[in-house]
């Protein structure tokens, strides 16, 4: 599975006590040999190839207006420097009241729904994009698939009070 992004739990405190890039250097990419043992143990989550298609799920066209929508996918940046942009090493980071938030909106959202009502933004982001075939039924099916083990991931995460990492591929 080709992963473009992928998310990774960490203890809420290390928020607070470490800097950018330590935060960085306790996640590991995707192509990491330490990737495998937390993703299987549910503490990290790839995302293949349908990132773009779950934030535009989640936020086109203003019809969720809760800024909690905006944070399960791209979300984050606790760290971040008054520029906006985050120090080299450094990965954006949601701080536990952030992940509940995130959490809490995914449980409340009809991800299929949700799918379904951005059908057309979908199909043509697809095509802007360059997808290998052509929005369909299976890529919506793919895309809310994704979007369900994304809101357990959060609900995990918010129970055990943790911080999530947002890291893209390597």
């Amino acid at each position: 599975m080709r992963v473009d992004h992928f998310r990774h739990r960490l203890p809420g405190r290390a928020v607070g006590t470490c800097s950018p890039e330590q935060l960085g250097e306790l996640v590991p990419s995707d192509r990491d040999v330490r990737y495998g043992r937390p993703a299987a143990a549910g503490l990290a989550l790839g995302v293949r190839r349908t990132a773009v298609l779950m934030d535009l799920a989640l936020t086109e066209n203003g019809l969720h207006p809760d800024p909690a929508a905006r944070l399960p996918v791209y979300g984050g940046g606790g760290r971040h420097q008054p520029d906006g942009a985050l120090p080299d090493g450094a990965v954006p980071v949601l701080r536990p009241e952030q992940v509940a938030a995130a959490s809490a909106f995914l449980r409340d959202s009809a991800l299929g729904e949700l799918v379904r009502q951005q059908n057309s933004v979908l199909a043509r982001t697809a095509v802007h994009l360059g997808y290998p075939t052509p929005w369909s039924e299976a890529w919506a099916t793919l895309v809310v698939h994704d979007l369900r083990e994304l809101r357990d991931f959060f609900a995990r995460a918010a129970a055990a009070g943790d911080a999530v990492a947002v890291r893209e591929a390597e």
